[in-house]
């Protein structure tokens, strides 16, 4: 599966966090706000919405939201029409945050999505990349 941007990070074993520290409180609100404002973008069918919470690199790779939106429907589809999510574990990873989501795509397939955002110059925190991987979720 194609990775949103190269923010990819491997599950080992029980220890996906190995060399992580947990979100503080005032990242965990601006990460879930961002993330989930995409997800709830997605789920308007709000395409340039969605496309402004990706990573400048992100809109340069796309180039313009209809290619952005034809990536994310052929390769996360699951995100794209999530009927509900929630938020799971969040951590700092160096200089990247990673929020964990599990999500309930179509046909109620449980997915888990790791988003992974990068501050910009403005001080302002975009997604930079993402992976999902079939799971078990327990949205609500």
């Amino acid at each position: 599966m194609v990775a949103l941007g190269l923010g990819l990070f491997v599950f080992a074993g029980s220890g996906w966090a190995q060399q992580a520290l947990s979100l503080p409180e005032n990242l965990k609100s601006v990460v879930q706000d961002i993330v989930g404002g995409q997800i709830t973008a997605f789920k308007d069918r709000d395409h340039e919405r969605a496309f402004g919470y990706a990573a400048p690199s992100i809109r340069q790779m796309f180039g313009t939201t209809d290619r952005f939106i034809k990536m994310v429907r052929s390769g996360y589809g699951a995100i794209y029409g999530a009927q509900k999510w929630s938020f799971g574990r969040g951590e700092v990873k160096g200089d990247a945050l990673v929020q964990e989501v599990l999500l309930t795509g179509p046909a109620d397939r449980d997915w888990v999505a790791l988003y992974t955002l990068r501050k910009q110059q403005d001080g302002t925190w975009r997604i930079s990349g993402v992976q999902i991987l079939p799971g078990s979720a327990q949205a609500t």
